[in-house]
């Protein structure tokens, strides 16, 4: 039997900031009066930001965010849906109402792209979960999903073996329903609980061991364990098996074209950093773990800065390989 071994890096999600919003305003000004903002370092429309402020509890906050919207508090949300540079300001007023001290500064959001209706599908042992996560849409929509013509969430489904239509659905700035459909097949497949086990044991045993991928044995800085995470599994799971009952293996999705980045975010989980390793045909955990150290790539996201790891190991015969195994790693 053959197999294969890839791996990926991908995608960030850093926070940008600011504290450099301090105004004043008259002899009553708060010099303790910071704003600040975090958002996708992306910064592509639509651009949900969060903005904080810190100032002493007697004062209030309202802030107005350049595209005639407002609100008020210490922490408050905005989505921008279209391209443009907006002036925000916050402004600090004491318990009578006056104005106190003041901040501004600018957001420069960019363009995502054509608005476009977007459809992850996450594959389970007799489930599957749909998600619309990079949707773009320029107008505060929320995007339907549908699954055999009938309306779901983002939440597990039960499905049963056969062909199945899924479709997510939006509304665009000018009033047009902007879809995408796709079909998969669903059918049965196993895994092994103890073989996942048996893979996370072998991974952190070369991290805490110091693992050095350029000379290929123990001695280099050990590194602390990875932890198991239930929604980095779903992500893993729904690669494994996508890989299995579609045919395909690559870190792009041949059911969906989903990224490794995308499955994370649509199982749930909005992290700093995301890697993936698969491998196929492997018949052990020993085996592709082995695999994996004794290639640079798989070997630096196994030996990288992640703290997170989600496992899956999907057995189908009469699929190209057979057996598919996967890990997702991932950084807050």
């Amino acid at each position: 039997m053959s197999t294969l071994l890839r791996l990926l890096v991908t995608g960030t999600l850093a926070c940008a900031g600011s504290s450099s919003w301090n105004g004043a305003h008259g002899q009553a000004a708060d010099p303790a009066f910071k704003v600040g903002y975090t958002s996708s370092s992306e910064g592509r429309a639509p651009l949900l930001v969060t903005f904080h402020a810190s100032a002493q509890p007697t004062y209030r906050i309202e802030w107005t965010f350049g595209d005639g919207a407002s609100a008020s508090g210490t922490q408050v949300q905005h989505t921008y849906y279209r391209s443009g540079v907006y002036t925000m300001q916050a402004r600090l007023l004491d318990a009578q109402g006056r104005l106190v001290s003041r901040a501004q500064g600018t957001i420069d959001v960019q363009s995502g792209g054509p608005e476009r209706s977007e459809l992850t599908v996450l594959l389970g042992q007799g489930q599957v979960r749909l998600s619309t996560v990079d949707s773009v849409y320029y107008s505060p929509t929320t995007p339907k999903l549908q699954l055999d013509s009938q309306p779901v969430t983002d939440r597990p489904v039960r499905l049963s073996d056969g062909p199945h239509r899924a479709v997510s659905a939006g509304v665009t700035q000018d009033g047009r329903v902007q879809e995408r459909a796709l079909t998969f097949i669903a059918a049965p497949f196993t895994g092994s609980l103890v073989y996942e086990n048996e893979v996370l044991r072998l991974t952190n045993v070369a991290r805490t061991h110091g693992w050095n991928c350029a000379t290929l044995k123990e001695g280099g800085p050990a590194l602390p364990p990875l932890k198991q995470n239930a929604t980095l599994d779903v992500a893993a799971l729904a690669q494994s098996a996508g890989m299995a009952l579609a045919g395909y293996f690559d870190h792009v999705s041949g059911l969906d074209g989903s990224t490794p980045m995308r499955r994370v975010q649509a199982a749930g989980m909005q992290p700093s950093l995301v890697g993936e390793n698969i491998a196929a045909g492997h018949e052990t955990p020993a085996q592709v773990v082995d695999g994996w150290l004794r290639s640079p790539g798989h070997c630096h996201n196994i030996m990288g800065d992640f703290t997170l790891i989600g496992l899956a190991y999907v057995n189908r015969p009469g699929s190209p390989y057979t057996r598919y195994w996967t890990q997702v790693f991932a950084t807050p």
